[in-house]
């Protein structure tokens, strides 16, 4: 509450809490409003809440309750929504490494005119212009961080999804969501075939998620007992200007013990950006874990002195990884002695596998929803 203290009314639609939070928002000034939305769907529930936004209010700026407007924001979107504006482009930060720093962030855009817009998707709904010529603005100084309760139950989101995927069955955006969220059930069949299904779908150009679902498919296979390989690859051709495929790539070729190929793919990955730079963007592959791979793939091709700069560099970013120490340690060791080679490197390699069976967290974010924050990929 403290964080939209700039706003000029905060407009709460409570659908059923019970931890007392409601009384505290009503207290702190909040106008809060009882709904009953059944049978429950999420789109419902928000445009019930934006039918209780006063009329003359211009601008809605829509935050669940464990997001968070950063200080500055009513200022830099005033300085951004010039006239005829009607929606806004900002900063969304959904993951942080351990040292508080954005793991992952992106450009959202639920910021949008009070007049012309509505809420669509049973399950990871999206805002979409209605009977309006839409003009957006990016908002720089605006950001929104999300500070979700991990613990909290995802259950009845596959129903959800499969609801809204049987509606809207030529919607690229809820197959992908779908068939995520049937991957993260254990259900790796059916997720593979609504996977393939969404790659299917004509008219989605969405080269970075297309991508994605592609790396899934891979995992789907890995999950069965097979490697995944051919999948990772056309991920890779699909959006080879990103990092994730090249390190699922290495990931995979390492357990192939195809050493010069994991080599090549980590390298790959390594010469692309270093920073999340989409919601797309998974944390693990601009962490440690190339570096890892790319150290035990040139120290089995006789590359110590390579090997020892890459295991160094994961241990900055993992200084808490013992493996990754012993690897360092052993590698060190073994240059003080006389150095390795192609025929040596075998025998003595680092102990113990690099830190994944690479996966993308459960929590990942959404995909924004409408118009050109769909395709606004960086943030």
């Amino acid at each position: 509450m403290a964080s939209c203290a700039d706003a000029d009314v905060v407009v709460v639609a409570d659908t059923g809490s019970t931890d007392g939070g409601i009384g505290r928002l009503e207290a702190l000034g909040a106008c809060v409003h009882r709904l009953s939305i059944e049978p429950w769907r999420f789109d419902d529930a928000r445009n019930a809440a934006l039918a209780l936004v006063p009329g003359d209010v211009d601008v809605c700026v829509s935050l669940d309750l464990d997001e968070v407007l950063c200080p500055g924001w009513r200022p830099a979107l005033e300085a951004a929504w010039a006239p005829g504006t009607t929606r806004a482009h900002y900063e969304f930060v959904s993951a942080f490494h351990v040292d508080g720093s954005p793991a992952i962030r992106f450009l959202n855009n639920r910021i949008h005119a009070r007049h012309g817009y509505r809420w669509r998707h049973a399950c990871h709904e999206g805002i979409y212009p209605d009977r309006i010529a839409e003009r957006s603005v990016l908002a720089p100084g605006v950001r929104v961080e999300h500070r979700p309760d991990r613990a909290k139950p995802r259950a009845s989101y596959l129903p959800l999804l499969a609801a809204a995927a049987a509606e809207e069955p030529h919607d690229p955006r809820m197959a992908h969501y779908h068939a995520r969220e049937l991957f993260h059930a254990g259900r790796y069949e059916d997720a593979a075939r609504e996977f393939e299904r969404y790659l299917s779908l004509p008219g989605d150009p969405f080269r970075p998620e297309r991508s994605a679902g592609m790396l899934y498919l891979a995992k789907c296979e890995m999950a069965r007992g097979r490697d995944g390989l051919d999948w990772a690859l056309r991920a890779a051709a699909e959006c080879p200007e990103r990092r994730e495929p090249w390190v699922t790539l290495a990931d995979i070729r390492y357990r192939r013990g195809e050493w010069a190929e994991c080599r090549a793919a980590a390298m790959r990955g390594l010469s692309l950006s270093g920073e999340p730079d989409g919601y797309m963007s998974d944390p693990v592959c601009h962490g440690a874990l190339p570096h890892d791979l790319a150290a035990i793939a040139n120290w089995r091709l006789g590359r110590a002195e390579e090997a020892l700069a890459h295991v160094e560099q994961a241990l900055r970013m993992a200084p808490g990884d013992e493996r990754l120490r012993a690897n360092a340690d052993l590698i060190r060791q073994t240059l003080r002695e006389g150095g390795v080679n192609a025929n040596t490197a075998g025998r003595d390699c680092p102990p113990g596998r690099p830190g994944a069976a690479r996966e993308s967290a459960a929590s990942a974010p959404d995909r924004p929803a409408g118009g050109p924050g769909r395709s606004g990929d960086t943030g």
